[in-house]
């Protein structure tokens, strides 16, 4: 059960990181980090192995069917990372006329349909622009096809965060880090969103006043079971939701040597039994066994996009 997961399960994997925020399993099952020195780093197996340079601030990774890093850079867009050669190449720099410059999380599915998410469009995003935030939601999802096109799915997200596919690949679930509210859609063929809903809240617990005001849900991902895993930064903990949208656990941290910011998760090993955690602060991913296997890496996932 997820409510006995401790802070002191987790172990550290890789070092000398820099804000390593993006965490991915690769199709050979290596693990990646990303990594604002160059541009993803191969944590395990190890010894860490810094790749390329993709500038900016590396959020988000996730593979690609065809085997390359997809990277979404928060000061700019959406990047390819060829892990053999460390080459580094645009993918997406603006959607329907808009320019890319927040890129946060971004997701490809078993035919290539990429999902990203854009926190927001104030070109310097601090503490004083979330009441500007709250009052008039900016963030916004788009899709890229195999075909090169791309469109806008979803607007008016709270500064759109992490992205993931439900276990059966027809919905898709997005973070709204200042709202505190993770909502979902479903996947339509052709790569478009049905109307997004209210899945999940998170309730405020009086430490938003010291942290920028608000809840911070950040990356997540399901496991087998149908719990959702969410880095929950600006608390310090992993919140485990049940498959019926009720809150099931906090794994907390309460030291920060394990859990301190943490944002994206990705399960591997074998049985995909290894859950890894990023943080934006620790210089390491931090790994635990967990009883529950995660669903598949995002890019083995079937979605309805493809028809």
């Amino acid at each position: 059960m997820p409510d006995t997961l401790r802070s002191a399960d987790f172990r550290p994997v890789g070092s000398g990181l820099h804000r390593p925020e993006g965490v991915a399993v690769g199709p050979d099952g290596t693990v990646w980090a990303s990594d604002a020195a160059s541009a993803a780093a191969r944590v395990e197996p190890g010894p860490t192995a810094p790749v390329g340079s993709a500038g900016g601030e590396p959020n988000s990774l996730n593979f690609l069917p065809s085997g390359e890093l997809l990277i979404a850079n928060f000061q700019g867009h959406l990047q390819l990372l060829d892990t053999s050669t460390g080459e580094v190449r645009s993918f997406v720099e603006e959607v329907d006329g808009r320019r890319i410059i927040h890129a946060n999380y971004a997701l490809a599915d078993a035919n290539g349909f990429v999902w990203a998410s854009e926190s927001t469009r104030f070109e310097q995003p601090d503490p004083e622009t979330i009441p500007k935030m709250l009052e008039n939601p900016d963030g916004w999802v788009f899709v890229r096809r195999p075909d090169g096109s791309s469109e806008i799915v979803a607007d008016g997200l709270v500064f759109a965060n992490g992205l993931c596919f439900s276990p059966d690949g027809r919905w898709l679930y997005m973070a709204e880090t200042l709202s505190g509210v993770i909502r979902r859609a479903r996947i339509k063929p052709g790569g478009a969103l049905g109307d997004s809903e209210q899945w999940f809240a998170f309730e405020r617990d009086g430490r938003e006043a010291e942290a920028m005001g608000v809840p911070g849900p950040d990356g997540m991902g399901f496991d087998e079971s149908g719990r959702l895993w969410v880095g929950v930064w600006n608390r310090g903990a992993l919140a485990v939701v049940a498959p019926d949208g009720t809150l099931e656990a906090m794994v907390t941290d309460p030291d920060g040597t394990a859990l301190d910011w943490p944002t994206n998760v990705a399960w591997g090993g074998p049985d995909r039994r290894t859950l890894y955690v990023a943080s934006i602060v620790l210089p390491h991913l931090s790994a635990a066994s967990v009883t529950a296997p995660g669903i598949p890496q995002p890019w083995e996932i079937v979605t309805p996009a493809a028809g």
